[in-house]
């Protein structure tokens, strides 16, 4: 099995901007490779809203209010507060594609709130067909604004509701119910989604320890250590991604950072974890979820 696997790198480190009012189009790397290699990044989610009206404040997750998340498909009977197209849908049932149109309420990382709009949705490609991509635009001064920016060929990137928040500074996961993340696509948490790691499928663990592996977050405190664009190839031992390769192991990834790297993508040694630097790192025994290696 081959896929292409693309990662944006329109943000630096974890925090991406929601500010506003022109999208940009997003920078965008592809490798066509074999299971298990991709391309890895210093993203965490991928907006690329450009402006000033917001201040640099960034989009910490988005209340459900009645919705529910079933997979990557937004689903409610009593969506009290939400609109679509103007009418209020207090008791009425969504399911699927009928959330086009329908307006959620952002929270930002100061604090104030912050309209969405489903603008379309569609399935993901073959493997990722149970996948669902949400085109999504935020309200800003002077109307709105594609909240993931622009692909290629002019259309919106489109943006993969994941279940709970991640902390834009810290990159540490917190679980929720009542709370999603719009992943953009090409950035770490929707590609990890697209790597296989789904969490409604049983893999929240390896999906958390993929985000860290991508951004060569060894420490586990949300720094990044990687440079955009170099190649690695991960696996993991519950059969989603294999191993493919005969590169040098980099490091074993648990949701929490690394447990030991033999290798540093950033060039520099992590100097706030610089214990965990091991020439025997790379086995499963230790309780490792995900183990990732370098192209030397």
């Amino acid at each position: 099995m081959r896929n292409l696997f693309a990662l944006a790198s329109s943000c630096a480190l974890a925090a991406c901007a929601v500010d506003a009012t022109v999208a940009t189009s997003t920078t965008e790397e592809d490798l066509i490779a074999a299971n298990g290699t991709s391309l890895n990044g210093t993203s965490l989610n991928g907006t690329s809203l450009n402006g000033t009206s917001l201040n640099g404040t960034s989009l910490n997750g988005t209340s459900l209010n009645g919705t529910s998340l079933n997979g990557t498909s937004l689903n409610g009977t009593s969506l009290n507060g939400t609109s679509l197209n103007g009418t209020s849908l207090n008791g009425t049932s969504l399911n699927g594609t009928d959330f086009i149109g329908a307006q959620m309420t952002g929270s930002l990382s100061n604090g104030q709130s912050i309209t969405l709009r489903i603008d379309d949705i569609d399935a993901l490609a073959s493997p990722n067909g149970d996948v669902l991509a949400y085109a999504v635009s935020a309200q800003v001064d002077g109307g709105w604004a594609r909240l993931c920016g622009d692909e290629a060929d002019g259309s919106a990137v489109r943006a993969i509701p994941v279940a709970g928040t991640w902390d834009l500074a810290t990159g540490a996961y917190s679980s929720s119910s009542s709370t999603i993340t719009f992943a953009c696509r090409h950035a770490s948490i929707a590609k990890c989604v697209e790597l296989g790691y789904k969490s409604w499928s049983g893999y929240g663990g390896q999906h958390q320890a993929c985000v860290r592996m991508l951004r060569a977050d060894y420490c586990g405190d949300g720094v990044s250590h990687t440079v955009n664009g170099t190649p690695i190839n991960l696996y993991d031992n519950v059969g989603v991604q294999a191993d493919t390769e005969s590169w040098p192991v980099d490091a074993e990834w648990t949701a929490d950072g690394s447990l030991c790297f033999n290798h540093y993508r950033g060039g520099s040694l992590p100097s706030a974890c610089s214990q965990k630097y091991s020439t025997s790192c790379g086995s499963f025994s230790g309780g490792a979820l995900l183990i990732d290696e370098y192209n030397n």
